[in-house]
């Protein structure tokens, strides 16, 4: 079934990613416009301390060391900048009377005149002085003009109303208001460009994780990762169809070695069965005979057990299902290994015969449908009671319950034994390196092939606990 959107986990990383996002967004602008708008504040009110040779610092310096000196005796007055390197190189500075005439200057230029009017002063105060760039600064005993050389600084007039420092607030609140809108704007555009690349890139994995085909666009910032797992896809693709290969080979070979060895096996089989009953040969030749077909009986099985376990691992089995009550079916089993007289996987050459097996039989799921393999489930539970049977030498006692759940049914199949080896266990889902352990895989991947789920454990004994998903009407 096609995968339709994330799982709930990566839809809630990816709002986190989003949220996160704007939250820092709006965050970093709100400080950037903080910062500048007190930075520029700082600027305008202490200049002279952030720059020093700020045209308003030096006149602020000029003013702190200017030294007006009176004489009585001559009704003079002296005018004299007591530290002159307090005027930076280039800098030009005078000082006018109320009449307009330069009582003091340092370093006055040629083109500046000597005398202004009160329109010359009213313009030089803002604006510039023979191409000057010029600051003017008020004292009671005239007016301070600082000249700067030409070009070096730039002037604009700039003009604010009383209404607009009323409205300031509601100025800065739109602001903000404004930056958190465009802040969300991008990162929406952005989380949208984030939440394609980043969908894409999920639904690549999981197709990867189900060894699908994968074909990404690769291209821009995700152009590496889409490469990588494409190119992981391709090499997917191409190691499964080797390996398809490789099955339907060793499936195949197995099944053509079990027919041509089928055929004199029967032969063998046949004669030695003949010889068993002949009256003509001795007693010792006979019960010869006779291990040779019990042998040759019991070889044929294992070809069958192989060539039915590699299909099954390979998929290769072909599985026939109906409506079965699986009630009926394991009391059905339960009443053939109950009925043998001879275990399936007991050798011919022993002497003693083995306990009967002491089976109890518990179902509480008379009205249990599944749909399944008569077949299949009938081998493979057979093959678990025989399991216990087999390895259990001196004899055990088999509990086989049966429970209706809500959407499938609980078989158990347990004995009070010796268990099994945990090599057994840990290698249900491979073939066996051995013949004799055909039984637990072949089972497990009877009941695995059907849906179900196949659990097995070493708990006072061996315990099998077995799920099949329920017939749906």
């Amino acid at each position: 079934m096609k995968q339709k959107g994330f799982s709930p986990h990566i839809n809630f990383t990816i709002l986190k990613i989003f949220i996160s996002i704007v939250f820092i967004s709006t965050v970093v602008s709100m400080l950037l416009f903080l910062i500048t708008f007190l930075g520029v504040g700082t600027i305008m009110s202490n200049g002279g301390d952030i720059f020093p040779n700020n045209p308003r610092g030096v006149l602020e310096r000029i003013s702190a060391h200017f030294s007006v000196t009176a004489d009585d005796d001559k009704a003079s007055v002296s005018y004299a900048l007591t530290d002159e390197t307090l005027l930076p190189e280039g800098y030009w500075c005078i000082l006018l009377d109320e009449n307009g005439d330069i009582i003091w200057s340092l370093h006055k230029p040629e083109d500046i005149p000597d005398h202004y009017s009160l329109n010359d002063i009213s313009r030089l105060t803002r604006w510039y002085l023979n191409d000057y760039p010029v600051y003017v600064r008020t004292e009671d005993y005239g007016l301070f003009i600082l000249g700067v050389p030409k070009n070096a600084v730039g002037k604009y007039s700039i003009e604010y109303t009383m209404e607009w420092f009323d409205s300031l607030p509601v100025r800065i609140l739109c602001v903000f208001i404004l930056n958190f809108v465009i802040s969300m704007l991008f990162c929406s555009l952005f989380g949208s460009f984030l939440y394609k690349k980043i969908r894409l890139l999920t639904e690549g994995l999981v197709k990867l994780r189900r060894e699908e085909a994968v074909s990404l666009p690769a291209g821009g910032v995700f152009k590496e990762p889409f490469s990588n797992i494409n190119r992981t896809s391709q090499a997917l693709v191409r190691k499964n169809a080797l390996l398809a290969s490789r099955d339907r080979a060793r499936s195949n070979w197995i099944s053509g070695i079990s027919h041509d060895i089928r055929t004199p096996l029967s032969m063998v089989v046949g004669y030695g069965g003949q010889l068993a009953e002949d009256p003509t040969l001795s007693e010792e030749n006979r019960n010869y005979a006779s291990i040779i077909t019990a042998q040759g009986l019991r070889i044929k099985k294992l070809i069958e057990d192989l060539n039915l376990i590699s299909s099954l691992e390979y998929e290769m089995q072909p599985i026939n299902r109906e409506p079965l009550q699986i009630a009926v079916l394991l009391r059905s089993v339960v009443s053939e290994v109950l009925n043998s007289s001879i275990p399936a996987e007991q050798d011919a050459q022993s002497l003693s015969a083995p306990p009967a097996p002491d089976i109890s039989l518990s179902l509480n799921c008379n009205q249990a449908m599944v749909h399944g393999d008569k077949s299949l489930l009938e081998r493979a539970f057979y093959n678990l009671l025989q399991n216990s049977i087999t390895h259990n030498e001196k004899g055990c006692r088999i509990t086989l319950t049966g429970s209706m759940q809500a959407q499938y049914v609980l078989i158990v199949i347990a004995d009070n034994g010796q268990g099994v080896p945990d090599k057994v266990l840990e290698n249900l889902d491979t073939l066996p390196n051995t013949a004799h352990g055909f039984g637990l895989p072949m089972s497990c991947k009877i009941i695995r092939a059907h849906g179900g789920t196949f659990h097995a454990e070493n708990k006072n004994g061996f315990t099998v606990s077995i799920k099949l998903p329920l017939l749906t009407v």
